[in-house]
């Protein structure tokens, strides 16, 4: 795995050495050898990973971590404390600061590589995240953006799972205490996985040893290749000494660990951080997520947009060709709108389109599309709908508009409004069609021509979205030539 990893540290000898073991892995390193050297080089160079020595004269490394987290620029790059004295108190400290791990000298190669590997992939996803997020705000889109390891939020939902029911109610008691987190204890990992998949928590605390030959490694795994259960945070307890079964949970995905017996005030400062930084990453998720859904939906009646709709329509069409059965595409226009926004104001004709949209909406099924193409037209597709359960879809959203008043704010307080609607249909290509004869095949091409109300049909072997679309438009003017407030289908052979 590629990373850019910045050392920082005073003594010339530690840089150089670490330098070089984390060169022979294909890591870049490069070294600071202070505080406020360290802060340019992390702003300037943007590492993937800081190794940050605790003892430094000046700026020692409790402040640069609490500078680094503090900028947001460089909040999101992981922070490894080196130190020589791992004790608790210093690890706590550390963590405090927004210090993300630690490595203990004389460093072992297992250890800080499975660190390395762990917090750059990590590093890599949330950059991935912020690329999005970044790219999406360029366009335009502009879903708020969360800040940097904000440990505001709704309370926490911590699963933990131990061998032993009396360490887990103990551990559950303290981080309740000290977290105000919801806490659940699962009965064993079966019981985890299937409550996990059914409820994801926030994190999960396990022990690696979970009794009657069961390792927590599997669990780990298994929550990895699950969609629902991929992103939780997870803290593997192992026993002492036991470095290789930790470098394998950082390896399948645990984002922490920790050797039993655990200090419970580390415990607390590690799933403390853990869940600032789940919190963070799915604040950019949900970041993303939402400025895509601006993207494809109309901001004043919440429907798809027109260009989610053209795309979606390709789709739905193959769909139902593949399940042979048949699309109905039904446009609506408003009639008269200009008049309501000329006699009312704009303001009013929003209410009417709001409101229209909710009325369409509430006379379709819930796998219909259901969009709007832009000013007063709407589009609704329908999956195995043909012309007269089509029709009859489009009659019930006429009348559904006719017979209730509009309710606006200005005067007179309810308006009339009716709806044109122009149908079409395509059907899913019949078996003959593909054993014609180049003779038949030319009958069909030219008796291809669309048909409104009784024109000549079309054959759905030359439907495409445009097609339909046009078809579903010059029913809708039909209507409209009709006299409006009407439902024009076109035929199809």
């Amino acid at each position: 795995m590629s990373g850019r990893i910045l050392i920082v540290d005073d003594v010339a000898a530690n840089r150089m050495l670490l330098a070089a073991r984390l060169s022979s892995a294909y890591y870049e390193a490069f070294t600071a050898a202070d505080g406020p050297s360290a802060l340019t080089e992390a702003v300037g160079e943007q590492p993937d990973l800081i190794l940050l020595d605790i003892r430094m004269p000046g700026m020692d490394g409790y402040e640069a971590c609490r500078l680094l987290k503090a900028n947001p620029r460089t909040a999101h790059i992981p922070v490894v404390m080196l130190t020589e004295r791992n004790t608790a108190e210093e690890r706590i400290k550390g963590l405090d600061a927004g210090a993300d791990d630690f490595l203990s000298r004389p460093i072992s190669d297992l250890e800080l590589f499975a660190r390395v590997r762990n917090l750059v992939r990590m590093k890599m996803m949330v950059d991935e995240l912020r690329l999005r997020d970044e790219t999406a705000q360029a366009l335009g889109i502009d879903a708020p953006s969360p800040c940097p390891l904000s440990g505001e939020g709704p309370r926490a939902d911590v699963m933990l799972l131990c061998a032993d029911p009396a360490h887990a109610r103990a551990r559950a008691a303290l981080l309740e205490a000290e977290l105000h987190v919801r806490v659940r204890l699962p009965r064993d990992d079966r019981a985890a996985l299937a409550d996990a998949e059914r409820d994801p928590p926030d994190a999960l605390v396990l022990e690696r040893d979970l009794g009657q030959s069961r390792d927590g490694l599997r669990l780990i795994s298994a929550l990895r290749a699950r969609p629902a259960t991929r992103h939780v945070a997870v803290i593997m307890l192992v026993r002492p000494g036991d470095l290789e079964g930790a470098a394998a949970g950082l390896d399948l995905g645990a984002n922490d660990y920790l050797s039993t017996p655990c200090d419970g005030n580390e415990l607390v400062a590690r799933l403390a951080s853990q869940l600032r930084r789940k919190r963070y990453s799915d604040r950019l998720r949900d970041a993303l997520r939402d400025g895509l859904m601006m993207a494809i939906t109309d901001p004043l009646t919440g429907l798809y947009n027109r260009r989610y709709a053209e795309t979606h329509l390709n789709r739905m069409m193959s769909q139902c060709a593949a399940a042979g059965v048949p699309l109905g595409v039904m446009l609506l226009d408003l009639d008269r709108f200009k008049d309501v926004n000329d006699t009312h104001g704009h303001g009013a004709g929003d209410e009417v389109l709001s409101e229209f949209a909710r009325r369409l909406q509430a006379n379709v099924r819930g796998v219909d599309l259901v969009a709007r193409m832009g000013g007063e037209e709407f589009l609704v597709a329908m999956p195995d709908a043909d012309e007269d359960g089509g029709a009859i879809v489009a009659e019930r959203v006429r009348r559904a508009v006719e017979e209730e008043p509009f309710t606006i704010g200005a005067a007179p307080g309810q308006i009339r409004v009716t709806v044109s609607a122009g149908l079409t249909v395509a059907h899913p290509p019949r078996p003959e069609a593909e054993t014609s004869t180049p003779e038949q095949a030319t009958g069909m091409a030219e008796g291809a021509a669309p048909r409104i109300s009784g024109g000549a049909p079309v054959p759905p072997s030359a439907d495409t979205a445009r097609s339909l679309l046009n078809r579903a438009d010059e029913a809708l003017y039909a209507s409209k030539n009709a006299g409006r407030n009407k439902v024009t289908t076109t035929r199809a052979a």
